[in-house]
């Protein structure tokens, strides 16, 4: 063939295979091998992609020369995957049909299998033909499962190896964008933490998937199942799936009783990583990662984690493609943890509940300070451990200096590590030199089973003369072996007793009785009126009418401003108002229909459309959005339905006040 011809047929195969693509529909053949031995038998396969839902017949099996067809089946697939259109990434639905024949070789040689014709919506496709190279007498067993079946990743169609670049181009990209946004929230894990995704090497449970056939698999990890009240246990939860998990409910968080807990990591979303395990690839993802602290001894249970999923499986056979989705619903293993208590031999009378490895440090922002004016002494534990559990050791204050106050604060951190700080207030009521003593706290360490002690150094304040203080208010410590001052003694005289009442002047009025007849008649007075006004006591009752007629008031002053939602609001009120008091429900406490099943029959049968009808204008008026009203708004229309509705409302006032 020339140049030219070469030329034009690749062309030509371009544009084959453009238009097979722009119709929505592909056929091609393959075989699991096209090298075998007489009597050994090979699969083809003849598969059909379309992205729309269409009628396809069977194949046209050619002429057999050379091979006799055993058996025969039939599978399909529906897969999604994102494709770049001109409207940005989108997913687009392909629909695979793929017809299986089995064959077995009868003679030697080089043989050719012609083209399949298969008819989809009453388009003919052929498929290419197949070369198959048959040697001497084969061994007639079936040909091993092919590494690469076509249309899975690594086959040789240029199409799916290009969709392939172009959907790891996107997931890149979307790996790139989502790891952005998860720095702007703050949600990048800290370098200086372990993230509890990198799970726990030397775990003394850990519940992994056994079942390769399952949708997915919740997996429970815990450092230690046997530890002492108080000390930590880390747990991670994780979800190992094989297939496309479309949606993820958690449907139950362990609610973890017994335990003091402490978020390490939970994930705002789920993020994938490939893990093999027992020869299985799976995909797995963090779910939560907690630092758990057993608040009694005994045994604590960290309960399931359970989650609902909807999973589309990869079928088997089908060239990566993903079968149906299906819902199912997984629960993590239930994990009992043994807590041994603190031991009581040798626990030290300054123990205050802090285990694991802690330091402790006391400061003063200032040594210096004036007398009477507080001083806050800060005490911080930190360490390895829960540090919120420890409780403040008594204070050995010396004499001078008052405790007046205590708050702290604490932290948790990823790693494992917590602080704990308390600030004290406290006074210095004299003057001179006073010296905190040094604070000794005992705690236990869980890894060496034994109890410890740690202290602070004692501080010294030295506290000066108050130049704002009120006079006498401090005094001064002895010094250079001088007395104190002798303090002023102020002599304690009480009052003379009173030997006789007096009333007071100004109570003198109280005593009065015709001020309190006056009072008294004014209230009741009062009493009489707003009852009078409440209850319409020596007035006449109004009827229906009048009270519709009041309200048309509120109608025509809105009507008058085009205010339309105040016009629909008030006619909507006013069919409550009257339909109500005619289904003796006494107004709008049920709905539209009920009022009108309550009115007597004659009035339903002769008004019940209409009221419907010019009901759901009004209301229609009272909360629909602006742009759904269209000429309702207009003052034309407005006054028609107005009067519409009045028409209607007076009708039923009229036939129920003349009966």
């Amino acid at each position: 063939m020339t140049k030219t011809g070469n030329f034009l047929f690749f062309l030509s195969f371009l544009f084959c295979g453009f238009f097979a693509h722009a119709a929505g529909t592909t056929v091609q053949s393959s075989v699991d091998r096209n090298e075998m031995g007489v009597g050994d038998t090979f699969t083809l396969t003849v598969s059909v992609v379309s992205s729309d839902d269409v009628n396809i017949q069977d194949p046209r099996i050619p002429d057999l020369d050379g091979f006799d067809l055993l058996n025969s089946w039939q599978s399909t697939a529906v897969a999604q995957k994102l494709v770049n259109t001109s409207q940005g990434m989108q997913f687009e639905t392909q629909r695979r049909k793929e017809f299986h024949y089995m064959f077995n070789a009868k003679r030697a040689g080089t043989l050719s299998m012609s083209s399949f014709e298969v008819v989809v919506n009453g388009k003919v496709f052929r498929t290419q033909p197949i070369v198959i190279k048959v040697g001497g007498q084969g061994s007639g067993a079936l040909p091993k499962r092919p590494s690469q079946m076509p249309g899975m990743p690594g086959s040789d169609d240029p199409f799916e190896a290009m969709d392939q670049a172009e959907e790891e181009i996107f997931n890149q990209l979307l790996r790139q964008r989502q790891r952005l946004l998860q720095q702007q929230m703050g949600q990048v894990p800290d370098e200086n933490y372990p993230s509890g995704a990198a799970g726990l090497p030397e775990a003394a449970f850990r519940s992994l998937p056994t079942n390769p056939n399952e949708a997915f698999f919740i997996s429970v990890e815990v450092d230690k199942t046997e530890v002492y009240e108080g000390e930590q246990v880390t747990v991670n939860w994780y979800i190992y799936t094989r297939g496309q998990m479309e949606t993820l409910d958690r449907l139950k968080f362990p609610s973890l009783k017994g335990f003091w807990k402490e978020i390490i990591e939970e994930v705002p979303s789920i993020q994938f990583s490939e893990e093999v395990v027992n020869g299985i690839p799976w995909k797995k993802a963090l779910l939560a990662s907690h630092a758990l602290f057993p608040i009694k001894p005994g045994t604590a249970v960290i309960d399931e984690y359970k989650i609902k999923s909807r999973v589309r499986l990869q079928a088997q056979g089908m060239g990566g493609f993903y079968g149906r989705p299906y819902e199912y619903t997984k629960s993590s293993s239930r994990v009992d943890i043994k807590v041994k208590p603190l031991p009581v031999e040798g626990r030290p009378s300054d123990f205050t509940g802090a285990v694991g490895q802690f330091d402790i440090h006391a400061s003063v922002e200032n040594q210096t300070v004036p007398v009477n004016q507080p001083v806050s002494l800060k005490v911080r534990f930190e360490g390895a451990g829960n540090a919120k559990l420890i409780d403040l050791p008594v204070l050995n204050l010396p004499v001078g200096l008052e405790q007046y106050d205590t708050k702290s604060e604490s932290k948790f951190f990823k790693n494992g590590r917590s602080y704990k700080e308390f600030e004290v207030l406290v006074i210095p009521r004299q003057e001179g030199d006073i010296t905190i003593p040094a604070l000794s706290v005992s705690m236990f360490d869980p890894q060496a089973k034994k109890y410890y002690t740690k202290s602070t150094q004692p501080i010294s304040l030295k506290i000066v003369n108050n130049p704002n203080a009120p006079v006498g208010s401090s005094s001064r410590m002895a010094d250079n072996g001088k007395a104190a001052a002798k303090p002023v003694v102020v002599e304690n005289k009480l009052p003379d007793p009173i030997m006789a009442w007096e009333p007071a002047t100004e109570a003198s009025v109280l005593y009065r009785p015709w001020l309190w007849a006056v009072i008294y008649g004014g209230i009741s007075l009062g009493l009489l009126v707003k009852t009078q006004r409440e209850f319409g006591w020596g007035r006449r009752r109004r009827t229906l009418k009048e009270l519709a007629q009041k309200r048309y008031k509120r109608v025509d002053a809105a009507l008058s401003k085009s205010d339309y939602r105040k016009v629909g609001v008030e006619m909507t009120n006013i069919f409550y108002m009257v339909l109500g008091e005619v289904a003796g429900e006494g107004g709008a406490s049920q709905e539209i229909e009920r009022l009108l099943a309550l009115m007597p029959p004659s009035l339903r049968r002769d008004y019940g459309d209409e009221i419907a009808k010019t009901f759901e204008i009004f209301q229609t008026m009272s909360f629909a959005p602006e742009e759904m009203l269209g000429s309702l708004k207009e003052t034309s229309t407005m006054k028609t339905n107005v009067e519409r509705g009045k028409k209607v409302v007076g009708a039923v006032i009229s036939a129920v006040e003349t009966k």
